[in-house]
């Protein structure tokens, strides 16, 4: 009965023994636990000034595909959200490979003032009056309903400049590697906000109501007929200020601590005729007003570096 007793007694302990340093360890409060996942994390946009220089190209252009040189300048109030502002202006024009096809032959031109149409026999001569004349429609051409050459031109708009002012957001950042050799801090950001695009003329043509100056509302001529072109292909060149919504996204590869390089697309959506043509099937005579505007689309991507100050980026405690 003893010796029964004493070895419960002692497997009690062992038992004991076995578990409480378990228990103890259970409860025992971890070096890490409520510690940040991060610690001395480098903010490299908390509180920083950014100036960005960049160079871009309008990827959405029918007509003229225009090089920007243009600045950027910002400043994040944490590590994932700023303010910016950014201004580009067009250096480089290059016509599209419709506007060539359209100045190459697309269009018919005409004939100028003063010279004969040698389509037919006996073809008549393009009057110089008024004002020195337009080019005049050849005969052949009487069933072509597209405008004359010179008329699309005076139509015709590019996006001269383009600014916006934006929200920035950065949900992605992190450090990556490349070829397990170099690495370097990025970050993957989105913006919107409010976006400005200025509008030249693309050409120095004249339209014909321009040309022999005639009220294009009326297209009446000094004879008190109307002239067929200026009736059928009225021209108003959509130039100015247009206002409308700013977005897109971008990549910053970090070089140092306060120098960048950028990557990023840019979309500023507006409402305008770039073509400055009617495009109304119910305007019976053809007229350009406000109901020929349509939602277009100046997407840019841009290529800069982005420079930020103070030059040293603080840590996290």
């Amino acid at each position: 009965m003893k010796t029964r007793t004493i070895l419960t007694v002692m497997a009690a302990f062992t038992a004991l023994g076995v578990w409480s340093p378990g228990q103890a360890h259970a409860r025992k409060k971890g070096v890490l636990e409520g510690e940040p996942i991060v610690r001395k994390k480098l903010q490299l946009r908390k509180f920083r000034f950014q100036l960005t220089p960049y160079i871009g190209m309008s990827l959405s252009q029918p007509f003229v595909h225009m090089g920007y040189v243009g600045a950027r300048a910002g400043v994040h109030f944490a590590d994932w959200i700023g303010l910016r502002a950014g201004f580009g202006y067009g250096v480089i024009g290059l016509d599209s490979k419709l506007l060539k096809a359209i100045n190459n032959g697309g269009l018919p031109s005409g004939i100028a003032p003063g010279e004969t149409d040698m389509s037919v026999v006996n073809g008549p001569m393009c009057p110089t009056e008024p004002n020195g004349g337009a080019p005049c429609r050849k005969i052949t051409d009487d069933d072509n309903p597209a405008p004359l050459r010179h008329d699309f031109r005076a139509g015709v708009t590019k996006a001269q400049w383009q600014a916006s002012v934006d929200a920035v957001f950065t949900p992605f950042s992190g450090k990556l590697g490349l070829f397990s050799a170099i690495f370097t801090e990025y970050d993957i950001y989105v913006f919107g906000g409010l976006g400005l695009v200025g509008w030249n003329k693309r050409y120095g043509d004249k339209s014909t109501a321009e040309q022999l100056g005639l009220d294009p509302a009326t297209c009446i001529q000094g004879d008190g007929t109307e002239n067929d072109e200026c009736t059928l292909h009225p021209v108003r060149a959509d130039t100015g200020v247009k206002v409308g919504g700013s977005f897109g996204a971008g990549l910053n590869l970090f070089l140092t601590d306060w120098v960048a390089l950028n990557l990023e697309f840019q979309d500023i959506v507006t409402r305008n005729n770039i073509a400055g043509l009617n495009t109304t099937v119910s305007d019976i005579p053809p007229k350009v007003d406000k109901a020929d505007k349509d939602v277009f689309h100046n997407v840019t991507f841009q290529l800069g570096a982005t420079f930020y100050m103070p030059f040293k980026a603080k840590r996290t405690k």
